[in-house]
């Protein structure tokens, strides 16, 4: 690849012309920032580049799919299923604003299972990041609308011959999910004065030129921004694989670089070791599902197939040493982890628990979480689950 475009996206129903900024940088210099075209002229024009030099890398900034649950309770399999309800049922949902979406007078946020995907989760761990939930189509910061009439463009541009990573392989041309807050790192964006500057400070190769064009809206600002460190990570984008995670395949993934992505953890708090913990030193290469806060890893004894342990990554003796935060996005990993196991294995049912002290059966003082996938005939009466970890008691129907 030898060329970034960045898009900062607009849902707006009238007015998108002017809210819609296209950015280019080839070989490092930024050569295209402009405004001017409804999203329609826009795909074209990413669609007419893409055949003059389909060595470009192509991130729009809109959500590219929703939250997995969300997408089995419409009945979805796949992410080109995804992209046709928004293209068909998108405008009824923005025009009733119906749970799960919000942010419409009188219409406020919902109690749901999750507002955020996965790597929204994963993105909130990096400072001032503050993603928004796709199901949020009002209000301040809301990022549903231009999402939704976002996707079906994605189903056009694959059928012109673009990747969509996560989905597909990283072929150019390729499109990627950006969020142009975690490219630009913390800055006050809503002052003229502060764009100016950090574009004079970060990015000194734009020539004055462009560099006033891009400090003079918000929306100009991210293209560009965008753009630059995009094609500062070229070679990075271009190794980018398909998903293999069930997850990831539903819900896409925002890009942003490896060096921002693996420090986002340690840049919100320090992870504690222990010296000789096996769990605290868990090999990379047989992790299997990780959030911020935990790791996943198959049990190295496992009572049944897919048997996983989710174990978090600070060091702690009970579950419920850590803060009430890492808790919870310790259990969001071990509801994604069920999620997985249950498309990968089918099993009928589970057993998720903690052993918490020797006298409970903890053998490793590191606190982790079993979740056990369960199969019809794995034992000959299942009933009472974990009551038989005391025999005696278990069988209380007998009493």
């Amino acid at each position: 690849m030898n060329r970034a475009i960045a898009v900062d996206w607009s849902g707006a129903k009238s007015g998108e012309r002017s809210k819609i900024w296209l950015a280019e940088v080839r070989d490092g210099r930024l050569t295209r920032l402009e405004s001017g075209r409804d999203r329609s002229a826009l795909v074209a024009h990413l669609t007419d580049a893409a055949r003059a030099d389909p060595e470009v890398v192509v991130g729009l900034d809109f959500a590219f799919a929703f939250p997995r649950w969300f997408v089995e309770e419409l009945g979805a399999t796949s992410i080109g299923e995804i992209w046709d309800l928004a293209a068909e049922r998108g405008e009824e949902w923005l025009s009733s604003c119906a749970p799960p979406f919000w942010g419409r007078p009188g219409r406020r946020r919902p109690k749901l299972r999750e507002h955020l995907r996965r790597t929204e989760q994963d993105a909130s761990a990096v400072k001032d990041s503050n993603p928004k939930s796709v199901f949020q189509i009002g209000g301040v910061g809301a990022v549903g609308t231009g999402s939704i009439r976002g996707m079906r463009h994605l189903a056009r541009l694959h059928t012109e011959g673009f990747s969509i990573w996560p989905f597909h392989e990283a072929r150019a041309p390729v499109v990627i999910e950006i969020y142009p807050r975690l490219l630009t790192g913390p800055v006050k964006k809503s002052d003229y004065a502060a764009r100016e500057t950090y574009l004079a400070q970060g990015f000194p190769e734009i020539n004055d030129g462009f560099a006033r064009k891009a400090a003079s809206s918000e929306d100009a600002f991210d293209a560009a921004v965008s753009a630059m460190v995009m094609s500062r990570h070229l070679d990075e984008i271009s190794t980018l694989a398909a998903a293999r995670d069930s997850t990831e395949l539903i819900e896409g993934r925002i890009w942003w670089p490896r060096e921002i992505r693996e420090a986002a953890p340690n840049d919100r708090r320090g992870v504690v070791r222990k010296a000789g913990c096996s769990f605290c030193d868990v090999p990379g290469d047989s992790v299997v599902a990780e959030s911020r806060d935990a790791v996943a890893i198959r049990d190295r004894y496992p009572v049944s197939t897919g048997h996983t342990l989710v174990i978090p990554k600070t060091h702690a003796e009970t579950l419920f040493g850590p803060s009430v935060e890492i808790q919870a996005d310790i259990w969001r990993l071990v509801a994604r982890v069920r999620d997985e196991l249950r498309s990968e294995f089918n099993p009928d049912g589970f057993n998720i628990g903690v052993n918490e002290g020797q006298a409970a059966g903890q053998t490793v003082e590191h606190a982790h979480v079993h979740v056990i996938p369960r199969f019809n005939g794995d034992v000959e009466d299942p009933r009472g689950g974990i009551r038989w970890i005391l025999p005696e008691g278990a069988a209380y129907w007998d009493r």
